[in-house]
């Protein structure tokens, strides 16, 4: 039994809530114009992801044509947010050269259809935030006439977000602590909406080779197969780290051959993450065979170092992290379900919401 006295207890950072629902049912365009609106009217003057749908503009002739053959309806989303929100009127907060200390976290995972008790893939990850970003998420169902459903968590005003499509593809996403990013290449937020909208991991890899990325970051992907791998960028190039026997862990330090030498972080920063992503994947190989839902979102719910370590944190230190687990997410894509836990995972119910 272990020693009660010695363990650190911590409040309840949140209360207990749901995050919010938001629906668009229409033309990608009309979809666009309103979620614009709804962004602009219920979270006035937040418009980080509002701003970026800019980037749809200026798009390089080569991949526009990739973008017109692929996913065209893409373009009119995008324009329908653009024409309804305006010309950017703030600079956007992150830049590929300018990193700080105290960054966010997150941890993803991808596991096949094989390695489940009912042979369907699960994806997923947990992030790691400010607090004050429990506020800000939404869940948004966006039903395209033209193209597939959208299902992800995200902030208001943003597209990609975290979650998967009617495509059968899902995406997740980590900061990679990284010393510098890459020049060149495509924005990721665009080469993941273009993934999300594809068929197949294969299909995502070959954008990747062709355009390259820029800045610096990690995303987890699974097709309609249940196969997945991680892709991470940085100075150093990309690497593309596939799922090992059906299961793919990843958190926030570099890990590829060329990646690895640009890490940019040390200390329990370091560690943390590194239990984030391997101590995740042993968690996970312990119940191959076994895994559901469920058994998944106990294992997110690990307090190994709590409150500061383990993949379910706690508490804001200052000078360690600024980030504690604020959300959750398990996606079932061949399922259409998205379960979706608002704060930590140990400490909060799952809402489940459907394609």
């Amino acid at each position: 039994m272990s020693d009660l006295k010695n363990t650190p207890l911590t409040s309840r950072l949140s209360p207990e809530g749901v995050i919010p629902l938001v629906e668009f049912e229409g033309s990608a365009y009309e979809c666009g114009r309103e979620y614009a609106k709804f962004t602009m009217k219920n979270y006035p003057g937040y418009r980080e992801y509002l701003d970026m749908a800019n980037d749809w503009k200026s798009l390089d002739p080569e991949l526009k044509s990739v973008v017109d053959k692929r996913a065209p309806f893409l373009l009119d989303l995008h324009r329908g947010i653009w024409e309804e929100a305006g010309p950017p009127q703030k600079a956007l907060h992150t830049s590929p050269s300018n990193l700080s200390r105290s960054q966010d976290g997150c941890t993803s995972f991808g596991i096949a259809g094989d390695q489940t008790v009912d042979g369907y893939p699960l994806s997923g990850q947990t992030k790691d935030t400010p607090l004050d970003r429990i506020d800000l998420y939404i869940v948004l169902r966006m039903r395209l006439e033209e193209g597939p459903t959208l299902l992800v968590l995200c902030y208001p005003g943003e597209t990609l977000g975290y979650g998967m499509w009617s495509t059968g593809m899902s995406l997740y996403r980590n900061n990679l602590y990284s010393t510098a990013g890459r020049e060149g290449g495509v924005s990721f937020k665009i080469w993941g909406m273009m993934t999300l909208a594809g068929s197949s991991i294969d299909e995502s890899i070959e954008l990747v080779n062709r355009f390259g990325l820029q800045g610096f970051g990690n995303c987890l992907i699974m097709d309609g197969k249940g196969e997945s791998a991680s892709i991470e960028w940085n100075a150093g190039g990309i690497d593309v780290l596939p799922a090992e026997d059906g299961i793919c862990t990843h958190a926030n330090h570099p890990i590829g051959p060329e990646t690895s030498p640009y890490l940019g972080v040390d200390g329990s920063e370091l560690r943390c993450s590194e239990h984030r992503t391997f101590g995740l994947r042993k968690k996970l190989i312990a119940e191959r065979g076994r895994l559901t839902p469920q058994l998944v979102l106990s294992i997110l719910s690990d307090h190994t170092d709590y409150p500061n370590g383990g993949i379910c944190r706690h508490l804001e230190e200052e000078g360690v992290t600024d980030s504690i687990t604020t959300a959750a997410v398990i996606t079932e894509p061949t399922r259409g379900k998205l379960h979706v836990v608002r704060g930590n995972p140990c400490s909060n119910w799952p809402v489940t919401y459907t394609l």
